[in-house]
């Protein structure tokens, strides 16, 4: 399990060495991707040196707009194609992402799906539709919340090269605004350790099938 630590300047290094942050925004930018309020934030890092294909980076991110976010950084050993169907199998969507109570699928085709979800925080349930868009298959999916509850619900997956062929890096980004006020400590420990979960759980899975 990574080790936690507080943001510095090596953390800077890493990122902007390994995962080009700023190509990242770049690339959403393009597609029409639109941040909204800091949903959670926390670094996790295997300690000092190089990121190993263990370690999970999570940090802080601002957009142009000046808006906080969240970009979590790490590697999946599995080819791409697994990777892509991992991230648009809505059939079994609910086994890796655990926070989904259901899931309805609107439309798909080649270009993107549209998808309600029900999610359930703390002892309060939402829903939501988003649109998820194939911008750049096997590559970028981004999403934006197009109706339901919270005020914005955005993000982003990328899959780039790692450093061998079979070792994919990851980089998701994540932004919700709720429209009303919540404990950001609480919210931002509760999502780190979820995330964790989350990305084994995708491990497990491209291991097993």
């Amino acid at each position: 399990m990574p080790a936690r630590s507080r943001a510095g300047e090596q953390t800077g290094i890493l990122f902007f060495d390994f995962c080009r942050g700023h190509w990242l925004n770049d690339k959403i930018r393009r597609a029409g991707f639109s941040p909204g309020l800091l949903f959670i934030c926390v670094l996790l890092l295997p300690g000092h040196g190089a990121a190993t294909e263990e370690s999970i980076v999570i940090e802080d991110v601002t957009s142009d707009q000046g808006v906080h976010g969240l970009r979590a950084t790490f590697y999946l050993q599995a080819p791409r194609d697994a990777i892509w169907a991992l991230l648009t199998d809505y059939d079994r969507f609910r086994e890796t992402f655990k926070g989904i109570r259901h899931l309805e699928i609107i439309d798909e085709d080649d270009s993107g799906a549209r998808v309600r979800y029900t999610i359930k925080a703390w002892i309060l349930t939402f829903e939501y539709t988003l649109q998820r868009d194939y911008v750049r298959p096997y590559e970028l999916i981004t999403w934006r919340r197009t109706g339901g509850d919270f005020r914005v619900v955005s993000g982003a997956w990328m899959i780039l090269p790692g450093p061998r062929e079979d070792l994919h890096q990851i980089i998701y980004e994540s932004y919700v605004d709720v429209g009303f006020l919540v404990p950001t400590k609480l919210v931002r420990n509760r999502a780190a350790q979820e995330l964790e979960k989350t990305i084994a759980r995708m491990r497990e899975r491209l291991t097993t099938g």
